[in-house]
């Protein structure tokens, strides 16, 4: 197992996947090399984990220990934010108070058929082996890097998520940080998978959520835990944790997702470890 760590006294990465971007980033000491020259993030050797039936976060990559960590991040009437935290519980608010408006702007490009929006086919490409039958995406934010069509295509909602940017929320600068609409249409699904990371929390703001079904017949599992989705509810989950998703139905399901930093991450750590993956995409270890 490997792990990332540096001054900072948490991190670790889990698995051999990624073996050559990972010690790419590290660039071990030489015996000689004062600790003062040593980079703020850096990847060493790190300890096994424990494993148990208990659901757990369990990224395939890089694990930061000391973050909070709870399946679902809201309570099951998704009205009250874990902890009790300010970061996350701004973020819903600014979220769900421009719901409508960016449900609408949605709608309304859908509906421009002659100028209407082709799905994008730039998420994981490991999701899309995930998944069976119809998803479409359109990104606002693809392995961390700003799209400036979305702002072309949406520009209410561009500006609403440019708020979070600027008050350095938005899960920007890593290789894992994405922020797009998902559309779910009936009759798919995503399999049971994890983040590579626990980095970020991830929002789901639910647009349009199919009518009349029984509840689970459209919902996402996390961990032990299984909820529907409710419109213009917030839905925050870490999904570190094994996750899927389903839609039984024969409607669509429409969500702005939003990946944000953990609120434990501080500002000089994110500073360090987006430093950390530029450096890898100056290596060219991370493209665009």
């Amino acid at each position: 197992m490997l792990s990332i760590i540096n001054n900072l006294s948490r991190a670790s990465l889990l698995k051999h996947s990624h073996k050559i971007l990972l010690r790419s980033l590290s660039s071990p000491p030489d015996d000689d090399t004062s600790a003062s020259s040593q980079p703020s993030c850096d990847v060493v050797q790190g300890p096994n984990l424990l494993r148990t039936s208990a659901a757990r976060p369990s990224p395939s990559l890089m694990l930061l220990p000391g973050l909070r960590s709870l399946p679902f991040w809201t309570s099951p009437d998704n009205t009250r934010i874990a902890y009790g935290d300010p970061m996350v519980n701004h973020v819903v608010e600014h979220l769900q108070k421009n719901a409508d408006l960016i449900r609408t702007e949605y709608l309304e490009r859908q509906n421009e058929e002659s100028n209407k929006l082709p799905p994008t086919n730039d998420y994981h490409d490991h999701q899309k082996s995930l998944h069976e039958g119809k998803w479409e995406w359109f990104s606002y934010l693809n392995k961390g890097n700003v799209q400036g069509d979305f702002a072309f295509q949406f520009p209410k909602t561009a500006k609403v998520l440019q708020e979070l940017r600027k008050d350095h929320l938005l899960f920007e600068g890593t290789p894992f940080g994405f922020c797009f609409f998902s559309n779910l249409h009936g009759n798919s699904s995503i399999q049971a998978h994890t983040s590579p990371m626990n980095l970020r929390l991830r929002i789901h703001l639910p647009l349009i959520v199919p009518s009349g079904q029984e509840e689970d017949d459209c919902a996402i599992r996390v961990g032990n835990m299984v909820r529907p989705w409710v419109q213009d509810k917030a839905m925050v989950l870490d999904d570190s944790y094994n996750h899927e998703v389903w839609n039984r139905t024969s409607q669509e399901r429409v969500l702005l997702l939003v990946d944000i930093w953990h609120p434990d991450i501080s500002l000089e750590e994110k500073k360090e470890i987006v430093g950390m993956f530029q450096q890898a995409r100056q290596d060219g270890l991370w493209k665009r």
